[in-house]
């Protein structure tokens, strides 16, 4: 099969955050990953099409050009990805406490009382 003959065939019923959908190796589910995605002929891609609207046929050769490298986060853990390297990753500093005023007395309040006027002054912090 030449490569202006060959054909990945999408799902375009939905997506995958912002990555197609494609029809997996011998028609086994849907994938995101190129790798796992069946290359079809034209004739075939044509065929799926015509059988149902939504199977559009991507020309390999395209679809190749626009690909990009990328990490799925589901699919990674930094503690296994480190553990025989010696690295240990730096503790976020402890965060402070954030502090509310009312913004017409100045009054420290709670995060939630911002949402009502204020119980000193009588004014909405809401602007």
């Amino acid at each position: 099969m030449q490569d202006e003959d060959k054909y990945y065939l999408q799902d375009s019923r939905s997506y995958v955050g912002n990555d197609m959908l494609w029809w997996g190796i011998d028609g086994c589910g849907y994938t995101s990953d190129l790798r796992k995605a069946h290359v079809y002929t034209r004739e075939q891609a044509v065929k799926h099409n015509q059988d149902r609207y939504t199977d559009i046929p991507w020309p390999k050769s395209y679809v190749d050009s626009k690909t990009r490298p990328a990490v799925d986060m589901q699919y990674v853990k930094i503690n296994d990805a480190l553990k025989k390297t010696g690295i240990k990753l730096k503790k976020p500093d402890k965060r402070r406490r954030e502090v509310f005023n009312c913004c017409a007395c100045g009054r420290f309040m709670s995060e939630a009382a911002l949402y009502e006027p204020c119980v000193n002054c009588g004014e909405s912090n809401i602007r």
